[in-house]
């Protein structure tokens, strides 16, 4: 299956501390993308990505493939990495939709 990611692959990886992230899950069959809301995190990549796929699945019933990029120092840096993704999504025709800083902090456990 192919991801409609292919640019945030390159970043994928572990955080440093206090490192602003942000993570997008895709559905290619269905056409559908998931961008989280920006959130500091040190946690390892795959982590975050079980996690955040396995609260998705439980709450909506669909399988969505999660990626979380390496984090930004800068938060801005993290903002325009997002708004590419979402650019990018929107573009391959993808419907997009966000799970905001309240979820995230429920599925992660982090405080934002």
């Amino acid at each position: 299956m192919a991801l409609a990611l292919p640019a945030l692959l390159v970043f994928a990886g572990g955080a440093a501390a206090e490192e602003w992230r942000f993570c997008v899950g895709v559905a290619s069959a269905s056409h559908e993308a998931v961008i989280t809301d920006i959130f500091p995190n040190s946690a390892d990549s795959a982590h975050l990505e079980h996690r955040i796929e396995a609260w998705y699945r439980g709450k909506s019933g669909r399988a969505l493939t999660f990626q979380c990029p390496r984090g930004w120092a800068e938060r801005v840096d993290a903002l325009n990495a997002q708004t590419a993704a979402l650019q990018f999504n929107r573009q391959m025709g993808y419907a997009v939709s966000n799970l905001n800083a309240a979820e995230v902090t429920a599925i992660i456990g982090a405080q934002l």
